[in-house]
């Protein structure tokens, strides 16, 4: 098999095959590329790449941000420079992006830099271990074919073909060529009957963006079970149920998991560090209340279940078991938190509801994430 075509034009009536399983991957690609390699980005994402560049024994020449998040301070032992600082110190190098991003101004930029040099997005998990490399790739090459297969319509498949392009290789161009503008529940209007919806389960409701979407786009909807474990932004969730009478929105400060339990989160300080490295990074533990939806449904139906759920989409599907098998609800659940997610969720889906049609859609943002599985009778 071929490569996609890399290019940001690529028509959206093409559907490109599966990468080979000899295609080169991104990690391959920066020991061999004979430039000065630069971090773009100081966050969690940097931490984790170059933690795998050390490991294989790639050097880093510097880290550099964008103008806003420069100021005077260092990341992992280097200054972290402006992009004209870096420029000036190493000439022509490879960026490697560190962050990932939905805001159309900063993909339009990102954009812009690829179009001056080669910039390359390796993809490390959100949550959780294992990497998607040629190693990952090749061993489970079989599965992403019959998961091909299995796809509904030509824009799930190339999608598919895309997104794994880009997580192999790390070229930013297949994932310019896929996604939509807008969040998940409106792009996915084509594929579920929003009409037919009068009781859905938001689980990762974060400040209630899907909530407020799908009070527009449900016209019969008449209660949403909310859940969002992050006090800060259920605190705003809270708010907003509490203002809006229809539908009836009823916020749960909870994890969805598969049995109701305590669990410990660990966050951290986010983008900057005036330290070097993770062991600097202030870090807290959170205890946050987990629930199984099945147990708070209490033998009551739902329509639709949206899981973006940071990484437990799996433990909140088998949460949900009862309530798959009773009702058959639609679902819509995320597939980029954990590096097997694109495998193991879709597999999961189809065991516990295989009567229903498979399609794979995406937002538009880098690296790939916003990649969503949705499943409809």
């Amino acid at each position: 098999m071929t490569m996609p075509r890399a290019s940001s034009d690529l028509k959206a009536d093409i559907v490109p095959p599966l990468p080979s399983p000899d295609t080169q991957d991104v990690w391959e690609r920066l020991a061999s590329c004979n430039k000065p390699v630069c971090i773009y980005g100081t966050g969690n994402g940097a931490d984790k790449i170059m933690d795998v560049l050390a490991e294989r024994r790639i050097p880093v020449a510097g880290v550099f941000a964008s103008d806003g998040f420069v100021r005077d301070r260092e990341f992992r032992g280097f200054r972290v420079l402006s992009y004209d600082e870096a420029c000036a110190c190493f000439g022509d190098f490879t960026a490697v992006l560190a962050f990932g991003t939905h805001r159309a101004d900063v993909i339009a930029a990102i954009k812009k830099l690829a179009s001056e040099r080669l910039v390359l997005c390796p993809d490390v998990p959100v949550f959780g271990d294992g990497l998607f490399d040629r190693k990952y790739y090749t061993e489970n090459y079989g599965a992403f074919v019959r998961l091909y297969d299995m796809l509904a319509d030509d824009e799930s498949r190339r999608t598919l073909s895309l997104v794994l392009a880009s997580k192999l290789t790390g070229d930013l161009c297949p994932l310019f060529s896929c996604g939509g503008d807008g969040d998940i529940i409106s792009l996915a209007r084509d594929i579920f009957p929003y009409e037919d919806y009068r009781v859905i389960a938001d689980l990762g409701a974060y400040t209630g963006d899907t909530v407020r979407k799908a009070a527009e786009l449900m016209p019969n909807l008449e209660r949403i079970f909310a859940f969002e474990p992050e006090p800060h932004a259920y605190k705003k969730l809270a708010a907003l149920s509490e203002v809006t009478s229809h539908p009836c929105v009823l916020a749960y400060n909870a994890a969805a998991w598969e049995c109701d339990m305590t669990l410990e989160f660990t966050s951290g300080s986010g983008r900057g560090s005036s330290g070097t490295g993770r062991a600097h990074r202030k870090t807290k533990t959170l205890a946050v209340n987990a629930l199984a939806l099945d147990g708070v449904m209490d033998g009551g139906g739902v329509d639709f279940i949206k899981l973006d759920v940071e990484g437990a989409e799996a433990e909140a599907l088998r949460g949900a078991s009862d309530l798959l098998f009773r009702c058959q609800p639609d679902i819509c659940v995320s597939v980029y938190h954990r590096t097997n997610d694109m495998l193991a969720l879709p597999e999961l889906v189809n065991r516990l509801c295989p009567e229903k049609r498979l399609f794979l859609r995406r937002e538009l943002c880098l690296p790939a994430w916003g990649t969503t599985l949705c499943a409809v009778d």
